[in-house]
């Protein structure tokens, strides 16, 4: 149920072990555990180990403490630098040209949480998108329509700059979602 990393809270001077479930972060200012999945306020550990909708980060992907930002992380986080930008934006578009888009019921998931943030953006730069843009640090473009979270939100590597989701498995290589990913790579060098 725990990951095997640990952080330690400054107000409650014990050392406490991250939850291993992609819907779980935490906030460093007050040191309350957040769930995404609203289930429950401030969660303790006796209630993620009772939640039945629990998702493990599997074996492939175990994150690291930098995997989790508390909200004034997120805020004062540094823009990654031009090296990174490409570097993620490459990964995360190899992600579905090799493994396929994640499925729908992953890419609904994501939306309804995306949907509820307060750094998702609807318009930018004249543009529009049903779902909208993050502005969360990534360092995708807002008002790109590549980084547009209706396109995103497909990618298996993807994760939300507040600890929300987490990566997730493709639905298996297909030559359209590589063709997709293909395309978005050549065009796209200002994300």
């Amino acid at each position: 149920m725990f990951l095997k990393n640990t952080y330690k809270c400054n107000k409650i001077p014990t050392i406490k072990n991250y939850v291993d479930c992609v819907y779980w972060s935490k906030n460093t200012a007050n040191c309350n555990s957040i769930c995404s999945l609203n289930v429950i306020n401030n969660p303790s550990e006796m209630d993620c180990a009772k939640c039945t909708k629990r998702k493990s980060h599997g074996v492939d992907k175990i994150p690291e403490k930098k995997d989790f930002y508390s909200e004034e992380q997120v805020e004062n986080k540094a823009e990654p630098s031009f090296q990174e930008k490409t570097k993620n934006y490459i990964k995360a578009e190899s992600s579905q040209m090799f493994a396929g888009k994640v499925s729908d019921e992953i890419f609904e998931k994501r939306k309804a949480i995306c949907l509820t943030c307060d750094l998702r953006v609807q318009e930018a730069k004249n543009q529009k998108d049903e779902i909208g843009w993050c502005k969360g640090g990534c360092g995708c473009v807002v008002g790109n329509p590549r980084a547009a979270l209706s396109q995103k939100l497909y990618m298996p590597t993807l994760s939300c700059p507040k600890g929300k989701f987490g990566p997730e498995k493709g639905s298996g290589f297909k030559v359209e979602d590589a063709i997709d990913s293909a395309k978005g790579i050549i065009g796209n060098s200002s994300l």
